[in-house]
Formats: C-alpha cells, sequence, structure tokens
C-alpha cells in the first residue's frame, strides 16, 4: 500500500513538473507577442496565403513563380517543398475559431511537441528524468527573430524539430538489443518520416544522416533486425525529396539541387548580420553542451549526439572561413546547434549525477543541483539581437484589416489586387486574393515596387491610383481602394 501511495506521488510530482515546465516555455518563448497572437513574420502570412488558395480552391499544388526573377522566385521554390505544412494550416484556417488571432497556438503547440520529443529521445540516451527535464529548459533561451526564425514563429522548422525528435526517439527504442511495444516505434517512426518528409524534408536528410553516422560508429548496429527496415524509411524519405526537386525540369532540378546543397554565404546575408554564437545558444548551454559532448564521444553509441552539437560548428566554421556552407543556410544553423546542445546538456547532467552517485554527499545535494541549473537556464539574460530589426514583428494596421475585411465580403478568386509591398503581404493572406509578384518582390529584396500599370487588369488597387480606368470604391481610415470599371463583386 505504501508502495503504491509513494508512485502515485512520484507521478503527480512528474505531471505537476511537466506542466511547470510547459508553462515556463510558453511564457519565456511566447510571452513577448503580449496577447497579439497574430502572425508576425514574413514567412507567416505567405503560408497563410498559400493555405487559403489551398481552402478556396479545394487543392494545393505547388506555384509557378512567374514574373518573379528576384527574391519571391526562391521563396516559392522553397515553399513548394513545404506544401504539407500548408495543408496543416489550411485546416488551422477552416477549424479554429479565431484562426488569424490565435495563430500563435499553433507556435505553442509546435514548441511543447519539441518539448515532449526531446524529452523522452534524452530519456532515451540513457538518462534519467531529471537530466531531460533540464534539457528541455535549455529550449527556454532560443531567440526568435526573422533571419534565424526560431521556436516563436509558425513555421516548418518550428514543427520539423520536435517530429525529429520523435523519429529519433522511435530510431533508438527500434534499435535497441531488445525492442519494446514494436509495432507502436515502428508507427511512430513511419509517421514522423512521413511528416517531415511532407513538411520540412530537409529533417529527413538530418534524420537519415544521424542513422548512417551512429551506424559507421557502431558497426554492430547493421545487424540489428530492425536497421534495415530504419534505412528504408530515410532512403525513401530522401527518394521523395530529390523526386520533388527534380519532377519538373531534370536539367533545371540538378542545378536548383546544386545551389541547395551548397549555398553562398553572401545570399544568406552573413557578411551584414553577424550571429555570434551566444545569440544562437546561451553561455552556459553551450559551456554544459562542450562537457557532454567530451563525455559522449567516449561512448560509440553517443557519438551521433556529439556530431548533431559538433556538426553544426564546423558548418558555420565553414561559413565564416570558406564563404561557402552545405545544406542549412548560415542562420538556421543555430536551430540545429540548439538541438545538438540540448542532447549534449543533458548528457553532461547526467554525468554529473554519476559522479555524485559515486561518492559520500548529503541528500540535498542533487536536489540543489538540480534547482540551480535550472534557475541558471531560465533566468540568465537573454542576448540583444545582433541587428534589432530582425525581431521587429511584422503586423497589419487596423486600417488594412478592415480593408481586407471589406475585400473578402465581395471578392474572390480569381480577383487580384496591387498594393504598397507591406500591405500587400497582409491583404495576400486576409482576402486570399492574388497580388503582383513584383510587389513581394519588393519586399524581399527591398527595393522599391515598380509604378502601377493602369493597363495590367488588377482588380482592385489599395492605396493611390491616377488611373482612369479605376473609380473610387470605398475610404479606410485616409487608405483608399479603387476598383477596375469592368469589375463587379462576386
Amino acid at each position: 500500500m505504501d508502495r503504491s501511495g509513494n508512485s502515485a506521488r512520484r507521478r503527480g510530482l512528474s505531471a505537476l513538473v511537466a506542466l511547470g515546465v510547459s508553462i515556463i516555455l510558453g511564457t519565456l518563448i511566447l510571452g513577448p507577442y503580449g496577447e497579439d497572437w497574430r502572425p508576425s513574420h514574413f514567412d507567416e502570412w505567405r503560408s497563410v496565403a498559400l493555405a487559403q488558395r489551398a481552402l478556396d480552391s479545394g487543392s494545393v499544388g505547388p506555384e509557378i513563380p512567374v514574373g518573379s526573377p528576384n527574391g519571391l522566385a526562391r521563396d516559392i521554390s522553397d515553399r513548394n517543398r513545404y506544401l504539407g505544412f500548408a495543408v496543416l494550416l489550411a485546416a488551422w484556417l477552416a477549424w479554429a475559431p479565431a484562426p488569424i488571432a490565435a495563430f500563435k497556438v499553433l507556435a505553442l503547440a509546435f514548441l511543447l511537441l519539441y518539448g515532449a520529443g526531446l524529452y523522452l529521445l534524452c530519456r532515451s540516451l540513457g538518462t534519467n528524468s531529471w537530466a531531460a527535464l533540464l534539457a528541455v529548459l535549455t529550449l527556454t533561451g532560443l531567440p526568435t527573430d526573422s533571419m534565424l526564425l526560431g521556436p516563436g514563429l509558425v513555421v516548418p522548422s518550428s514543427l520539423g524539430m520536435g517530429l525529429l525528435c520523435l523519429a529519433l526517439f522511435a530510431h533508438r527504442r527500434l534499435s535497441a538489443d531488445r525492442p519494446r511495444g514494436v509495432l507502436a516505434m515502428a508507427s511512430l517512426l513511419a509517421a514522423s518520416t512521413s511528416a517531415l518528409a511532407l513538411t520540412y524534408p530537409l529533417c529527413v536528410l538530418i534524420f537519415s544522416a544521424f542513422v548512417v553516422f551512429d551506424a559507421a560508429c557502431r558497426p554492430s548496429v547493421m545487424r540489428e533486425r530492425y536497421f534495415r527496415s530504419l534505412a528504408v524509411v530515410g532512403a525513401a524519405g530522401v527518394a521523395l525529396f530529390l523526386a520533388r526537386e527534380l519532377v519538373s525540369d531534370v536539367g533545371g532540378g540538378f542545378e536548383q539541387l546544386s545551389e541547395l546543397f551548397l549555398l553562398d554565404r553572401r545570399w544568406h546575408l552573413v557578411g551584414a548580420i553577424v550571429y555570434p554564437l551566444d545569440y544562437m545558444v546561451s553561455p552556459p548551454v553551450l559551456a554544459l553542451a562542450a562537457i557532454g559532448a567530451y563525455l559522449g564521444f567516449r561512448r560509440p553509441e553517443l557519438r551521433w549526439v556529439v556530431a548533431s552539437f559538433c556538426g553544426p560548428l564546423i558548418a558555420l566554421a565553414g561559413y565564416h572561413f570558406f564563404d561557402k556552407g552545405i545544406i542549412v543556410p548560415y542562420q538556421r544553423l543555430g536551430v540545429f546547434l540548439a538541438f545538438g546542445a540540448a542532447l549534449c546538456t543533458a548528457l553532461a547532467v547526467q554525468g554529473l549525477f554519476d559522479l555524485l552517485a559515486g561518492k559520500q554527499r548529503p541528500g540535498w545535494l542533487s536536489p540543489a543541483l538540480i534547482g540551480t541549473l535550472g534557475v541558471v537556464l531560465v533566468v540568465w539574460p537573454r542576448p540583444a539581437p545582433p541587428f534589432p530589426r530582425t525581431t521587429h514583428p511584422d503586423r497589419p494596421d487596423p486600417a488594412i484589416e478592415e480593408i481586407a475585411a471589406r475585400i473578402a465580403q465581395d471578392y474572390s478568386a480569381p480577383s487580384t489586387f496591387w498594393s504598397a509591398p507591406w500591405h500587400a503581404v497582409y491583404l495576400e493572406a486576409l482576402t486570399g486574393l492574388r497580388v503582383a509578384p513584383v510587389i513581394l518582390d519588393a519586399v524581399l529584396i527591398g527595393r522599391p515596387a515598380p509604378p502601377l500599370d493602369c493597363n495590367a487588369g488588377w482588380t482592385l488597387v489599395v492605396g493611390p491610383c491616377r488611373c482612369s480606368n479605376y473609380s473610387l470604391a470605398f475610404v479606410q481610415k485616409g487608405i483608399p481602394v479603387f476598383v477596375r470599371h469592368t469589375s463587379r463583386p462576386r
């Protein structure tokens, strides 16, 4: 009876601690947005626009960047790889009571998935629950800005990191000497890798690299009865990724692949915006991760964990010293560096517990260690961004939201509109109408948009218009909206 009571109390304490960690994560990552949980980044608004068009048309497919020779062409090519993410957002737009006002709920869900997946993965590495929880707390210091992205945004990488953790957790369980829950783990592996292939295929490559690296460090795992199935899943994901790149134009596809795998430093603004390591990952986490990497390297079955931390560091050095990178853009390396640092932190904390276990020590020492490390991870000052503009939220003026509501009532696809560049980003997402590609190009490359072409056939013009073939429809808080004479509301 007493044993069952102790077990119930431990379960209750575990649930309470998990709840506390979840609250801390959500507060520190999403708290800066206050009560305004609308999209706050260009990528979020563009993804909403794509999802809205999928809802309106009843299908989702790749876009062709016609008339977009500059930044938008690459943006569309990248977005075409994440069409599964657009389907997820379309479901959110269709079913959520307030999909735009509560948009950051998705970011919170992705963050909690990441935390849960990281906890399970750390436990599968042999760490105790406290070391795994401290690893999860390292996520509280992750920055969010327009170059790094980060967990405060509803973007494919935010979802992908949680799915990657679940895929690696299932891989660890299936390739163990005596696997438990084979059917459940096989289902989890298939589901997580499939979701990654559809929403963030880059993580399928990362997953496959970890599996191959683990096999190279431990040749004996090649004899494991489940390894072949894991390799097939990874290979299938890579094949799907490559097929997507080559599907339309084999020659052009290979050229695009070369640009994707071998990245130029200049396009990613490394020369203009240099992110130091202590902005990507806080110094206490870097210190713990270095200790964990040392401890992990001594065990062949954990060397892939060391690679998850040291690999991004080597890639960052490649950008800085050789102006080139592979697969992952410079700033986005911070996302993967933080992932490896979290895993190595768990190894470091577990090493401290193991060291204390072999010595005479007072009973309060371990709780004190846990509490001290937890407080340091949570309260360590978050670094100031190297370029403050990257943390400014992209939000529409109230007038633009009101204009969008009026337009959406009267017009639908295939209606098109012309407006100032940033207004176009918001109006496209809030109305589902198409905007001129050159307008979005102007946002991405930072140049003025070309003058309005009165004969281009835009249904609506939001803002000043001197074209004789347009007449004033209404004015909202000083912003005029014009309609083409031959256009009629739906």
